[in-house]
């Protein structure tokens, strides 16, 4: 499994640009072959901060991904609503199941 975390400041004026944009990226994004989890979240101590999770099911996944229109059409629209730019990490997941179990 393939996990992509991302941190972004949301200009606030732009604030409701971004959610549009983020909706639309994970509708699209959960009818992808091998998408487990798309969500994008602001944080609880800055209204700015904009985090998001995503699952994979393997790499040929996410590679998909990279090549479908929807996420160029978002990579274009983020600097109108993101200073600087986002911090994006994957990890490579080898077990996953219930903390404790």
């Amino acid at each position: 499994m393939i996990v992509v975390t991302a941190v972004a400041r949301v200009r606030p004026e732009a604030r409701e640009e971004a959610v549009t944009a983020a909706r639309a990226m994970q509708k699209a994004s959960l009818e992808e072959p091998g998408c487990q989890e798309y969500g994008f979240w602001f944080a609880m101590d800055d209204p700015n901060k904009l985090l998001v999770f995503e699952r994979w099911d393997d790499q040929e996944a996410l590679d998909f991904h990279f090549g479908t229109p929807h996420l160029a059409q978002f990579a274009a629209a983020i600097p109108s609503f993101v200073e600087g730019t986002p911090e994006i990490n994957r990890l490579e997941v080898s077990s996953y199941g219930p903390l404790g179990g």
